[in-house]
């Protein structure tokens, strides 16, 4: 079935235009040169370079289009004599006529269930074209989410939505289909290695080295820390000292006052310190206990002097891969200086009072933490220094980890389309397989029907009917008769002649018949093989030339033939004359087929282009109507000007003809003699005038604007403004 017609760049169809459509029958009304008979043209031939921008959507290869407009006619009666037989069933051997029925009703019924399947496969193809357009768009994100980032990664695959998903497809197959996919992949860390590869600034960063404890660990280890460091026991004072114990406060005296050769007592402020006293002192504050305190002394000056030759925190920094931002760095660092610190005190304390015991912090733990953070700060370094030295190869690797990453991102929506595509894709191939068994049984049928038809088929069925047709229409005059059986041949003979006559009939008899001849056709076939198709007919302007009595005889001819028989999938009648196209909708009403029709109407906008639009049932007008609404067509820009006086001149003439039955010439001569202002309307609508040398005008010429005044004051002169309102739309009482 025919869903869409596109008219484009083909006589007045300029601008595309369309005629859609879901049902049977439809019925489309327009003026002659409208442009009706270019769409029958194109329906007929749709192969003709004069139609290449022009389309039909839904047609398939099991349907038949046949036309009947002019260029039927010229064919098979202008440009002949003798017409092509109709092959139809004969009506004696009424058994296989039967059977031929019955075949040909399960036929329309298997093709029925064809069209419900196919539809089915229509919508499930559409489902599958969702999912993968859906996919199509989720897996464009990639590109618009991470392309600004990883712009080398993108270089050529920016292009179309399908042209990026055949280049991500391979590389969704090999990393979803890996045992362990790193999951781990950190974007940002991503981003910080394609920066190092594409910055052309890059120079090699320096090594960092681990800061050694041992010497640190050897002093913190020493014993001297838990000595209690006193004088000789020896001496004369020991015994003193000891009892009162205050060996460091006699220390301190002694190496500030007594060894300075003073006399004077620090505390009495007397000469008490005599040469005996010192020596007493110096006895006991001996050489062994001076070496002691040196060693100490050492001690402090080694530790105090490895914590200085720590380096500072700033020295270790390395661009992005180690910097201020680095707080567990510094937390480490900060550790092993403050625990140096507090060593470096009790040191200090420990001079002060060699007598008291002390224990020094260990540091070798944190020193081994802060060690191995700097070491994986160096390994860092060394492959940083090692993607300089290689840029291609590192460069390569870090696009397979994006793209891991990237794909492993989508990984749920990956797996859900797959998962959808595949349950449409199983249901379309059950589809598929019920479809091919239809198709199978179609042919079946199809050439049982055609090997039943060559007993019966023959082309006299198909004259009888046509002449059948004349006798009830009332014409006797001429009829349709076979020429040669062998060559399977009609002509178109008058009564008691015996030679084609088709030439010698009038305008009206030649439409009839060549009419009658395309219903028959329609029915029968000209070739006895041809394949059986489902027919699609299209008929334009079949009461051409007929008189008026022909109307209501044509409209019935083509509901009984076309309207109720299934064989004829769809229907489309183009028609300039209201009466006939009105007449379809009261066999149509009376046929509670309603639902299954589109109307349709052909017009030339303000450009001279064709357009289609739908019209209403409540939009059919009569003749009369039908001129008025050009008029406002035109007010809206819908109809060319050039149409407008032939027009209003139609207008004119029916209503005089109607309200005074007279002609429109006897109405201008009686009313409108004197009216000079608008004289070159009154004489172009006058068909008596056209005869004038002094009135032919070209339409560029005519003024428009004067014409709709002149128009208007036609009606109002005559009292019947109320009607010329009422038709222009501007009363709705």
């Amino acid at each position: 079935m025919i869903t869409k017609i596109s008219m484009k760049n083909v006589a007045s169809f300029k601008d595309e235009t369309t005629l859609e459509t879901n049902k049977r029958i439809n019925l489309i009304y327009g003026l002659n040169g409208a442009g009706k008979t270019q769409i029958s043209k194109f329906l007929a031939n749709q192969e003709d370079e004069n139609f290449k921008d022009c389309k039909i959507e839904g047609l398939s290869n099991e349907q038949q289009i046949l036309v009947y407009n002019q260029d039927f006619i010229e064919k098979n009666f202008y440009d002949t004599d003798k017409q092509q037989g109709i092959f139809t069933l004969s009506e004696e051997n009424t058994s296989i006529k039967q059977e031929i029925e019955n075949l040909q009703k399960e036929l329309i019924k298997l093709k029925s269930n064809q069209d419900e399947n196919e539809r089915k496969l229509k919508e499930k193809q559409k489902d599958i074209i969702k999912i993968e357009n859906d996919f199509k768009d989720d897996i464009w994100k990639i590109k618009q989410n991470h392309s600004d980032n990883f712009k080398d990664f993108f270089e050529g695959k920016m292009g179309s939505k399908d042209s990026f998903l055949n280049f991500i497809n391979p590389k969704i197959k090999e990393f979803l289909t890996l045992d362990a996919i790193n999951q781990n992949i950190n974007l940002e860390e991503l981003k910080k290695q394609y920066n190092i590869l594409t910055d052309t600034t890059q120079i090699k960063l320096e090594n960092i080295n681990e800061i050694s404890n041992i010497e640190f660990k050897n002093i913190e280890n020493n014993l001297i820390f838990n000595e209690i460091i006193v004088g000789n026991q020896d001496s004369i004072i020991a015994d003193l000292i000891n009892k009162l114990g205050n060996e460091d406060w006699v220390k301190d005296g002694f190496d500030k006052y007594v060894l300075q050769d003073s006399q004077t007592c620090p505390f009495c402020q007397k000469d008490t310190i005599t040469q005996e006293f010192k020596s007493y002192l110096e006895d006991y504050f001996d050489k062994t206990y001076e070496e002691r305190i040196k060693e100490l002394e050492k001690l402090n000056d080694e530790y105090q002097n490895l914590f200085s030759n720590i380096p500072s925190i700033e020295t270790f920094y390395r661009r992005d891969i180690l910097d201020s931002k680095d707080l567990e760095f510094e937390k480490l660092h900060s550790q092993v200086k403050s625990k140096l610190e507090e060593n470096i005190k009790k040191i200090q304390e420990k001079l002060k009072e060699p007598s008291k015991k002390i224990e020094l912090e260990k540091t070798k733990e944190l020193f081994q933490n802060l060690n191995n953070y700097l070491k994986q700060i160096q390994q860092k370094i060394i492959e940083f220094n090692s993607k300089l030295e290689n840029p291609e190869d590192e460069r390569e690797k870090l696009e397979k980890q994006f793209w891991e990453f990237a794909i492993f991102e989508k990984k749920e929506i990956i797996e859900k389309y797959n998962k959808n595509k595949k349950e449409q894709e199983i249901n379309k191939r059950v589809l598929d397989k019920e479809n091919q068994t239809i198709k199978d049984s179609i042919q079946h049928i199809e050439n049982t029907i055609k090997e039943k038809q060559k007993e019966v088929i023959n082309i006299q069925e198909a004259v009888d009917r046509i002449n059948n047709y004349l006798k009830d229409l009332g014409i006797l005059s001429f009829y349709i008769k076979v020429q040669d059986d062998e060559k399977q041949e009609y002509i178109i003979v008058r009564e008691g002649e015996n030679k084609p006559s088709f030439k010698t009939l009038s305008e009206g008899e030649k439409t009839l018949i060549s009419f009658l001849y395309f219903l028959q056709l329609c029915q029968g076939k000209k070739e006895k093989d041809e394949a059986i198709l489902d027919k699609i007919i299209v008929i334009d302007d079949p009461i051409s030339s007929l008189s008026f009595n022909y109307v209501y005889e044509i409209a019935q001819l083509i509901k009984h033939i076309f309207f109720k028989n299934a064989l004829y999938k769809q229907i489309f009648i183009f028609t300039h004359n209201l009466y006939f196209y009105h007449e379809f909708f009261i066999i149509i009403k009376k046929e509670e087929q309603k639902n299954n029709v589109n109307s349709f109407r052909i017009f030339k906008n303000q450009n001279n282009f064709s357009c289609i639009s739908s019209l209403k049932r409540d939009e059919i007008l009569n003749d009369y109507q039908a001129y008025w609404q050009i008029l406002k067509d035109y007010k809206q820009q819908k109809a060319h000007k050039a149409i407008i006086p032939n027009t209003m001149r139609n207008i004119l003439e029916n209503f005089i003809g109607f309200v005074y039955a007279k002609k429109l010439i006897d109405i201008i001569n009686e009313y409108f003699a004197n009216d000079i202002q608008y004289k070159a309307f009154y004489r172009y609508i006058s068909r008596e005038s056209h005869s004038d040398r002094e009135n032919i005008s070209d339409i560029k010429d005519i003024d428009i604007n004067m014409f709709f005044e002149a128009f208007e004051n036609f009606f109002n002169k005559l009292k019947y403004e109320e009607h010329y309102e009422k038709m222009m739309g501007k009363n709705n009482d």
